[in-house]
């Protein structure tokens, strides 16, 4: 009989205990898998939000670095503003060629939050020139009028030329236009002229932020050394920024690596445990086998097999349960995780399958050479007598 369908129907016959350790294999590799396929997507669609925003650095209040790194990844709120006043200071530094403010605030709608970006459209277009939009932009002397990001208006149904509540007073304002799909932050996002911004929300004067462009990205650096010079401002590059949210990601990640080490340390120890307490109780099998002529290294190959097979499938159980949890884990990153980018945080791959099935494989053929091993030194006598006694 070929050997493969003999270990087939080994491990059919003990179904029960084939199942109970493929799951257990199944949900360590789901696990990093995920971890795996959540470090490769959230790298990914972080450079791709950071490299979106079409700038070199962030001008801010002295003393919020990290509100600086919510306020790139979903808008956050700080407790300090800029004025006009830091405006002209940094517009007159030497070697900015654009400075742009903007106001940031976050509010809620029917319990969800929304973000709103107050800025002036001329030259916010200017550093995004590959916006799309249907409808029209907004010139920056208009009132009661917005723009909102294609994944926003899509969740909200909503429509140009549509009158939308806005603002503590729920003013009616219009939608002037829908910015196409970018895949980055702005899809979800409000916008509007920043004087509507300042005077629906009560921040007349009040900058979140300076966005800054400089004449020439080799000499960001010293542009940030000078703009630090103004009194009560701090500069954050994108380069800050990216490092910052990923050595904080970083952080957590190792925790997590060190909890797939456990897992997989116990998960190595229970097949070991399985494989004993199974080859204990096939004494008389093993015997016999060699009774009719089968060799040690028959046995050894059939207990490797039977092993390889059962790690093998339970690899890719845990590949396909973490690729249909996909939904659950990211919901759960983007409330756990801080600055979680807009686009998926889940990015799978062939190889990164391939890698963790492996993974599992290599697992299993560890776990088998010592009871396989002892497998083969049953004997035919051996059989006997434990069939006697």
């Amino acid at each position: 009989m070929n050997l493969f369908i003999f270990a087939l129907r080994n491990l059919q016959r003990r179904r029960i205990r084939t199942i109970l350790t493929m799951a257990g294999i199944a949900l360590a590799v789901a696990v990093l898998f995920s971890l795996l396929a959540f470090q490769a997507g959230y790298e990914q669609e972080l450079m791709k939000d950071v490299d979106s925003l079409g700038i070199h650095m962030l001008a801010v209040p002295k003393g919020c670095p990290y509100e600086a790194a919510s306020l790139i990844m979903h808008g956050g709120v700080i407790p300090k503003y800029l004025n006009e006043s830091d405006l002209l200071l940094v517009k007159n530094t030497e070697g900015v060629s654009l400075a742009t403010p903007m106001l940031l605030h976050q509010f809620m709608v029917n319990g969800s939050p929304h973000i709103l970006y107050g800025i002036v459209g001329s030259e916010m277009r200017s550093i995004r020139p590959y916006w799309k939009i249907e409808g029209r932009f907004f010139e920056d002397s208009e009132q009661k009028v917005m723009v909102v990001g294609k994944g926003l208006a899509e969740k909200e149904e909503l429509k140009v030329g549509q009158m939308l509540p806005f603002g503590p007073k729920k003013e009616p304002f219009e939608i002037i236009g829908i910015l196409d799909a970018s895949g980055g932050q702005e899809d979800e996002f409000h916008f509007v002229p920043l004087d509507e911004a300042q005077r629906v929300f009560r921040k007349e004067g009040q900058l979140t932020t300076i966005a800054v462009l400089a004449d020439d990205i080799g000499s960001s650096g010293m542009v940030a050394d000078r703009i630090e010079e103004i009194p009560d401002m701090q500069v954050v590059t994108m380069t800050q920024i990216t490092g910052t949210i990923l050595n904080i990601v970083g952080s957590a990640r190792t925790l997590l690596l060190s909890m797939i080490v456990v897992t997989l340390v116990i998960t190595a120890f229970g097949i070991t445990n399985t494989l004993l307490m199974s080859v204990h109780e096939r004494t008389k099998e093993f015997g016999m086998l060699k009774a009719i002529g089968a060799r040690s290294h028959d046995i050894i190959r059939l207990v490797i097999l039977e092993t390889l097979v059962v790690t093998f499938l339970g690899g890719v159980a845990g590949v396909l349960l973490a690729l249909l949890g996909g939904g659950i884990i990211e919901s759960f990153i983007r409330e756990n995780v801080p600055y979680a980018p807009s686009g998926s945080l889940i990015a799978a791959d062939p190889v990164m399958a391939l890698l963790c099935i492996g993974l599992s494989v290599i697992l299993g053929l560890v776990c088998s050479m010592y009871p396989a091993i002892r497998s083969a030194r049953q004997s035919p006598m051996e059989a006997m007598r434990s069939e006697i006694s």
